[in-house]
């Protein structure tokens, strides 16, 4: 498999200075704005979220099926084409049902609290992306991100104070958590179902100079996502509010009047997806944040609502965060020097080159592919609760030319070659696999002197993985929590977790203490950025990117569509 140097993600169709870029978002914006005022009208004159919300649905529908056979508006539809029917609406029902009730939701808060305290809420939605974007493993830098989990937080907490003081029902405050909680779950969730046709379609390693990979957008979310989610809301209606509902209240605010909320929803989302494909992360950033800002100063100037300073605080510590996410997450692209590649991180590693490059004492972390599966959800919250991007970890060693891999698996202690990991399928579980070479010391891989420290480290990571193959896998909580253990690393009644076999390997090596407790070790310490504190001059390189052939190539590209849409 040969690769050319890859992005970590498609760079943006237009600079900052391109003037099809600036209209786009003169349009985007007051748009956006223009489709919240009306939709608050609406629901004033017709306090039936639920009727309003289904109007909403068909109209996006009809508008997206009419786009979508008449334009070349949505050149990503058909990204999921080849998945079977069955598995196709089971995975998108998730995506279907949280676009659903994210609508109600937010209908539901137009119609309880102020236009102003709506958008500082919503300021603040990266806190709740953040949070998915780490169960669904798609976030590489997790530490940098759990600053602004935390900073989103907090400014919810102000907001949350503030407007609370300021009278508004409890019930309009939860309904808007709910809806950016279940906005952030389409994205991240569409991301997931709909992306896996698309490393075939445009995949990174097979697309020329002109053709940039076609990426998902919110439209082709709604495209897919309208028709069951139109039926979820008809249910919904008919049992909760449609023997409620006052017909001929809804008759004197007419028919029109529903059909146009749902095209101005419809021309906000398209104008808003025409700025996420095109401008490049923190532009969309402030672009929302210009949104936020004329709506709540329009609900203050134009419908005399009262706000507060701390959720005046609140929403720019929001739009600050947001916005240094993004900026963060604008990687510089990796180039090719000379005829070498210059590896460095965000770059694929073709899997067949490992054996060339693997060293003993290397390690390779794993991201398991998102799914909701009981593996899936244990390996999510695995990632939650050490904030760390990978959920799983192995270590290197090398013999005769042979590269072996240590994990503990839910079968047991396993040694197994690295080629059985592409001929048994096993990559296909993990959406991210990189490795970590260990540099030694000087003269340590030479052999220099016939007592260098890589000879005696391969010799005693062999006897180390035979002595702990076939081992018991288990996570011990005490140890994790309060450190110490009494058992030896050969006790027969010793357990093993996936990290804390690798740092009980490391300390066979002489690179971590031999007094330090291997269970408290997870596999996120081992990710770039975590400091070990190895000795003797030993350090761990930068990540790099392993490619298999036929993986899912939509990883990255559901990265990007989450990073321009949440």
């Amino acid at each position: 498999v040969e690769m050319p140097p890859l992005r970590l993600r498609p760079q943006p169709q237009a600079g900052c200075g391109n003037a099809t870029l600036w209209i786009s978002i003169g349009v985007a914006v007051p748009s956006s704005a223009a489709a919240t005022f009306y939709n608050n009208w609406l629901l004033v004159e017709a306090p039936y979220p639920l009727l309003v919300t289904l109007a909403q649905l068909l109209v996006l529908l009809v508008c997206t099926q009419v786009a979508r056979h008449t334009t070349g508006l949505f050149t990503a539809v058909g990204l999921a084409k080849d998945m079977p029917w069955g598995p196709y609406i089971l995975q998108l029902s998730l995506v279907s049902a949280a676009l659903t009730y994210s609508l109600v939701l937010s209908n539901v808060a137009l119609a309880n609290i102020p236009l102003s305290a709506i958008r500082m809420l919503g300021s603040s939605r990266l806190l709740w992306f953040g949070i998915g974007m780490l169960f669904y493993g798609y976030e590489p830098s997790a530490r940098s991100l759990s600053i602004h989990v935390a900073v989103c937080a907090a400014a919810l907490v102000l907001v949350c104070l503030s407007s609370a003081n300021g009278g508004p029902s409890g019930v309009g405050i939860a309904s808007q958590i709910g809806s950016d909680v279940l906005g952030s779950l389409v994205c991240l969730a569409a991301a997931t179902c709909l992306t896996k046709g698309l490393g075939r379609q445009a995949s990174p390693s097979t697309h020329g100079p002109g053709g940039p990979p076609v990426l998902l957008s919110m439209p082709v979310v709604v495209c897919h996502a309208a028709p069951m989610a139109c039926v979820m809301c008809f249910f919904t209606w008919a049992v909760a509010e449609s023997y409620d509902t006052d017909w001929e209240q809804v008759y004197r605010v007419g028919l029109p009047a529903f059909v146009i909320n749902g095209f101005l929803g419809f021309a906000a989302l398209l104008c808003n997806a025409v700025v996420a494909q095109l401008a490049p992360l923190p532009v969309i950033s402030l672009a929302s944040s210009a949104t936020d800002a004329i709506v709540a100063t329009g609900g203050v100037a134009i419908l005399s609502e009262k706000i507060c300073w701390g959720g005046i605080v609140g929403m720019v510590l929001g739009w600050a965060s947001s916005f240094l996410y993004r900026r963060s997450r604008e990687e510089p692209v990796v180039q090719e020097k000379g005829s070498a590649v210059r590896y460095a991180r965000g770059e694929w590693v073709p899997q067949d080159q490992v054996p060339s490059m693997a060293e003993t004492g290397d390690i390779v972390l794993f991201t398991s592919t998102p799914s909701f599966t009981p593996k899936g959800i244990g390996s999510a919250f695995v990632r939650l609760g050490t904030f760390a991007t990978y959920d799983h970890v192995g270590l290197v060693f090398k013999n005769g030319g042979q590269v072996f891999l240590i994990e503990s698996l839910a079968e047991g202690v396993s040694v197994s070659q690295w080629h059985h990991f592409l001929e048994q399928g096993w990559h296909k579980d993990y959406s991210r696999v990189v490795l970590r070479k260990l540099s030694w010391p000087a003269g340590g891989r030479a052999g220099q002197g016939g007592t260098s420290f890589g000879l005696r480290g391969r010799a005693t990571l062999e006897a180390f993985a035979e002595g702990v193959k076939g081992k018991s896998y288990g996570l011990n909580l005490c140890a994790l929590v309060c450190g110490g253990s009494s058992k030896g690393w050969n006790d027969a009644g010793r357990t093993y977790f996936c990290s804390e076999i690798v740092a009980e390997g490391y300390k066979f090596l002489g690179l971590l203490p031999p007094k330090a407790c291997a269970a408290r070790y997870v596999p996120g310490d081992f990710a770039e950025g975590r400091y070990l504190g190895l000795p003797h001059g030993a350090s761990l390189g930068s990540e790099l990117k392993i490619y298999f052939p036929g993986r899912w190539e939509g990883f990255d590209q559901a990265v990007e569509f989450g990073l321009r849409c949440f």
